[in-house]
């Protein structure tokens, strides 16, 4: 689509940041590849939890290196996220 729309200069514009879209996918497809073995040889509860705090990481990124707002909102959802995970792993054997 992207060619169908901009042509030839696309690969121009591509080029200066192509080893970091490269980097970024591999990276991507290891931490995948981690969570499927995690989740086949470990407790899936466990697993689910910890792969649910990224989410709570990723707000802190974001408020912290892009400062986006980190409303009530926010809060109150990072709490739940972590309530949620709290009662995964009280309720696991």
């Amino acid at each position: 689509m992207a060619l169908a729309r901009r042509g030839r200069p696309l690969f121009a514009q591509l080029k200066p940041v192509c080893g970091i879209g490269l980097a970024g996918g591999a990276i991507s497809l290891l931490a995948y590849g981690l969570v499927i073995w995690a989740q086949a040889d470990g407790d899936l509860a466990t697993v689910a939890a910890l792969r649910e705090t990224s989410i709570l990481i990723a707000a802190l990124i974001a408020a912290l290196l892009f400062r986006e707002r980190f409303g009530r909102l926010r809060l109150i959802a990072g709490a739940v996220v972590l309530a949620g995970i709290t009662v995964l792993e009280l309720a696991s054997p």
